[in-house]
């Protein structure tokens, strides 16, 4: 199984002359996700172009951040095939139509062209996470990217854990994706039976569009910090769905967006 990297000869430059040295380059490599038809063989459902790491929590967390499935898919029902194309086989049914095309390691890839979320269960007024202070966000935040292994060997990719309520973060997560990331987290707190999503907040290293607001309103998570900005349609999103969003994290300031009281 890969560790996300590989190390490239490359030409450096630098103010003494070039020179061919090693590289730690992240790997990013198109990933097929598989699910049942009807008549039980398997179709190809999305190609994702990510870092080939936690390949089974990838596909649970996918899929249940896209709406692909309506339960908690198990740990069992997933199975990896690394020869020839990387392929991650989910042996259950999913209830969206395939996707035709690639989802980019920069893609939210939305299916939504009106960007509405439609939900059956009301969104809640505020959560645990509503009104955190600068200190226990930037606290957050730098446990994620000391954390952040790949990253600090290659410095190319993003990475994204769960913060719980007692101050804890877990389910680290590292990919060329933003959005890989945050489904290789999910993936591995559905697997792990003993994180709730209602209860956690999602921490991102870099920015914070609408796919991955999109995400935490499908799985339930109230609340995201990142060290990135948020876009004027994640603050839409966060606002309809009362999800918390903290964006430009830093020891200077952050700025909000969601339910707040003094």
């Amino acid at each position: 199984m890969s560790d996300g990297r590989s190390e490239i000869p490359l030409v450096r430059i630098s103010d003494v002359g070039n020179s061919i040295q090693k590289e730690t380059i992240v790997e990013e490599v198109a990933i097929r996700l598989y699910a049942l038809k009807e008549d039980g063989t398997s179709e190809v459902h999305s190609t994702l172009l990510a870092t080939p790491t936690d390949l089974a929590e990838l596909h649970a967390g996918h899929l249940l951040s896209e709406d692909y499935v309506n339960e908690i898919p198990p740990r069992e029902l997933f199975e990896i095939k690394l020869e020839g194309d990387v392929s991650v086989h989910y042996n259950g049914k999913i209830s969206l139509l395939p996707r035709e095309r690639i989802v980019t390691s920069s893609c939210g890839a939305c299916n939504h062209p009106d960007l509405a979320i439609h939900r059956d269960r009301l969104p809640e007024e505020g959560s645990r996470f509503s009104n955190l202070d600068l200190t226990m966000l930037t606290q957050a935040l730098n446990r994620l990217t000391s954390s952040m292994l790949l990253f600090q060997r290659s410095g190319g990719c993003h990475g994204t854990a769960l913060l719980s309520n007692d101050g804890s973060i877990a389910h680290v997560s590292e990919d060329i994706g933003r959005h890989n990331s945050v489904d290789k987290t999910i993936g591995k707190a559905i697997f792990s039976k003993n994180t709730t999503l209602g209860d956690s907040m999602l921490l991102l290293s870099g920015r914070c569009g609408w796919d991955i607001v999109a995400k935490c309103v499908r799985t339930g998570i109230p609340a995201i910090a990142s060290l990135g900005a948020f876009s004027s349609a994640a603050v839409d999103l966060a606002r309809e769905h009362n999800v918390t969003l903290y964006g430009f994290v830093s020891d200077r300031g952050a700025w909000k967006v969601g339910y707040y009281r003094n």
